[in-house]
């Protein structure tokens, strides 16, 4: 045994990364909620019971049906060659396998994005029937008798290639820069440029330039994409696990040449989903509702993860190349920054709303940004919590703190400089900077750095503004139940786990005066809710208790004359009077995004990390935010869209790594073994929430404001506190002191690149 005095400063090199116990706390205006709610008790989720004792039901919750097949999709693997044929007897042979599709079985349009945009004007095939775009593109569909015995059968089709391409594979943006391929790359404007912004100019100061990388993500949600259909005598059951009913529908019917009100298409919940099942599931319940027409018998189409990985696309990546020039106290006189978003294989729903996130709370007058989209090839990338905002967000904040960097001035400083005077922002970052102890901390994580060579802490503070914009149309269905009084409510909302079946009945107990728990919510389907738009940009919450409450008063207007006719007759013998006398208790109504207008949300985020320098691990030990939530109906919902909003960005920017095999483009991270979402261990040691106080939102729905992907955003804190950290370690080895361009996800492989760490260092005195 080595008997040797050990340096103080090295002897967190003998130990692991300790973290403590998780510990939470939230703060909200009781008072204003008390005033808000329609009771003043708490109104946990009205599905929280439900869905942590197993009892919610789902898609794949549904019996199984007498007849019912089980799909499974088959998928090409040979990138740019053409789909010639197939060779299907060894699969055919298996016992239980009753049929295989492909695209020349698809009786209408093989397309499940039917509704062109400007956005989203492309074909997306729903079984490839020409040439592979990337590996794990669907090409078919094989169908049996259970889901074993299709999932087998589907691993021995044979498919065969023609016009096989020599051509490189480019799975992601950063291939498809670093070969600068012109040709994959076209101009889609969602930038800017500042009324005093000049390409040319004299002026004199610090020039900084630098990039920032970001990768995809996957949307990690518990139910994988889903589909069960049902044949009808007049037409066609659907149950999918969507948030785009209408889409849905419309793409069906003119995939099988049906009319769409052939179609009934229902939803009760979706296990999660964080955009991936808005487009991308319409092409899952197209394969299903192919399969279901063709056989005429019940059909489950459920994916397995690895399927859903990498047929399925992601959130955009990004490449971010920018230049500015700036005063000796960062204050920006000129900055341009011209980003590359990977749009997949295919260009559609191409973030074009990004421009009213990039400025965040800064003056952008003499700003430009220009924005390009690549095709790479990999699955079409989607929508994923706060789409086009967080790339915005981190890539603004991360010039900010590189100005900050440069200039040796405080982070914190150089985003007042560059604010405007009149910004709300300005007076709630002195107030957070306060309350956080940001300064105090900061002092003593440096003391903390100068006494540990193998530790090394963080911290930093993120502003955010917010904006939220109304759009589509959306309706909800009211009906009272004479006998008992009791309410049931469906509405064109879809529940993924952001309680937006909460706020309704809440709206609804408070508009009609009576408890929650004589409310009930229905699954939400085509007929109540027809042409009602995507569930998505974290608006339909509110969409959905606009609606709600539109109908209640509705309703109430009609009970009126009845109760002053009889004041003292409770709601029950309210509404059996109502019916005697022939009053409509039933009442639909429309939200329309038009006639609302806009608002933003403030908000601040503050980390403080550690990182192990010999492994790369980093444990949060603690992140403080704050956030306008408006005059929130259910303040404990909204904190849990906080954290969990938050924890997604953790992933995005510490744990999520998407690899992928340059040769072949297939997806080699396609699994819960080899994909990281962020675990128990990855919360905040101290995690607290604040909501900001005292504030309504005036023009909202109920005086409420947006909460489910804000914060999302605000994760990109962790990494400005992550490169502190890694300063300080680079410092004790001798580094000259220079800016580190992270990105995201800096995993610990590549956290330990940058932090010098070599053999020669591995000392004990």
């Amino acid at each position: 045994m080595l008997k040797a005095e050990v340096k103080n400063e090295y002897r967190s090199g003998g130990s692991v990364l300790h973290r403590g116990v998780s510990s939470g706390f939230q703060q909200y205006d009781n008072v204003q909620r008390q005033a808000q709610w329609s009771l003043s008790a708490k109104t946990p989720k009205i599905e929280g019971l439900l869905q942590t004792s197993g009892e919610a039901k789902y898609v794949n919750d549904l019996p199984v049906f007498p007849g019912e097949l089980y799909a499974v999709l088959v998928l090409g693997t040979k990138v740019h060659a053409e789909v010639s044929s197939f060779d299907t007897t060894e699969a055919m042979q298996i016992p239980g396998v009753v049929a295989f599709y492909t695209a020349k079985d698809i009786p209408g349009s093989n397309d499940f994005m039917p509704i062109k945009t400007d956005f989203s004007p492309n074909v997306e095939e729903v079984l490839c029937g020409g040439r592979i775009l990337f590996h794990g593109q669907p090409v078919g569909l094989l169908v049996a008798n259970t889901f074993d015995i299709a999932q087998r059968a589907a691993s021995k089709i044979l498919i065969i290639y023609s016009n096989e391409s020599s051509d490189s594979i480019f799975p992601t943006v950063k291939d498809v820069d670093d070969a600068q391929c012109d040709d994959r790359v076209s101009c889609i404007d969602y930038g800017f440029t500042g009324p005093t912004y000049s390409e040319h100019t004299n002026i004199t100061g610090n020039h900084i330039t630098g990039t920032y990388e970001s990768g995809g993500q996957y949307h990690y949600t518990m139910e994988t994409q889903t589909c069960v259909c049902l044949p009808l005598e007049d037409g066609m059951e659907v149950h999918t696990a969507t948030q785009a009913i209408t889409q849905t529908q419309i793409a069906i019917a003119q995939m099988l040449g049906v009319p769409e009100s052939s179609l009934n298409v229902s939803v009760r919940r979706v296990g999660g989903s964080y955009g991936g099942k808005a487009s991308r599931a319409v092409q899952i319940a197209c394969a299903c509702a192919l399969a279901c027409q063709l056989t005429k018998r019940p059909v489950r189409l459920v994916l397995t993860m690895e399927s859903n990985m990498v047929a399925i696309g992601k959130r955009n990546g990004v490449i971010s190349r920018y230049s500015t020039d700036v005063t000796g106290d960062g204050q920006i006189l000129r900055l341009r920054n011209e980003f590359l978003h990977d749009a997949g294989s295919n260009t559609n729903e191409a973030p074009d709303w990004m421009r009213g996130y990039y400025g965040n709370c800064y003056i952008n007058d003499a700003w430009s940004v220009v924005t390009k989209t690549a095709r790479t090839d990999s699955a079409s990338n989607t929508w994923c919590r706060a789409p086009g905002s967080t790339e915005a967000y981190a890539m603004i904040e991360t010039i900010v703190e590189h100005i900050a960097f440069v200039t040796r001035c405080d982070p914190l400083e150089v985003r007042l400089t560059n604010m405007p005077h009149d910004s709300p922002m300005r007076s709630l970052m002195q107030s957070f900077r306060i309350d956080t102890e940001y300064d105090g901390r900061r002092s003593e994580i440096d003391r903390f750095n100068l006494e540990h060579r193998w530790r090394k802490r963080g911290i930093a503070i993120v502003p955010m503004k917010y904006p939220v914009a109304y759009f589509g149309t959306l309706h909800a269905l009211v009906s009272i139940y004479h006998t008992d009084g009791s309410v049931a409510i469906t509405h064109g909302g879809i529940e993924m786990g952001q309680g937006i079946n909460t706020r309704a009945v809440q709206v609804a107990a408070k508009v009609l005066g009576i408890p929650v728990e004589k409310i009930a919510i229905k699954p939400s389907c085509n007929l109540t809710a027809s042409n009602d738009f995507c569930t998505q940009a974290s608006i339909t919450s509110e969409a959905v208790a606009h609606s709600v409450l539109i109908a209640c008063e509705t309703l109430l207007k009609r009970i009126e004359p009845i109760k002053q006719r009889n004041p003292e007759a409770s709601w029950e013998q309210l509404t059996q009077l109502c019916h005697q006398h022939g009053v409509d208790l039933c009442a639909t109504a429309l939200y329309n995004g038009v006639q609302l207008p806009s608002y933003n949300v403030w908000a601040l985020s503050c980390a403080e990390l550690e990182l192990d320098v010999l492994t790369g691990n980093v444990s949060l030990r603690r992140v403080d935010i704050l956030e306008d939530a408006g005059q929130t109906l259910n303040p404990e919902i909204e904190i849990g869209q906080i954290e969990g909003a938050f924890m997604m960005g953790v992933g995005l920017y510490l744990t999520e790594a998407l690899v992928y095999d340059r040769t072949t483009g297939a997806l080699l991270t396609n699994r819960s073994w080899n994909y990281r979402p962020p675990g128990a261990k990855d919360v905040p040691v101290d995690f607290r929430i604040r909501l900001l106080q005292n504030t309504i939102n005036p023009t909202g729905v109920q005086r409420s404001k947006a909460t489910g992907e804000p914060a999302v955003n605000m994760a990109v804190v962790v990494l400005f506190a992550l490169r502190q950290a890694i300063n300080a370690a680079r410092l004790d080895a001798g580094m000259p002191s220079e800016w580190i361009p992270l990105g995201a996800p800096s995993t610990p492989d590549r956290i330990l690149e940058h932090c010098a760490s070599s053999p020669n260092q591995y000392l004990i005195h």
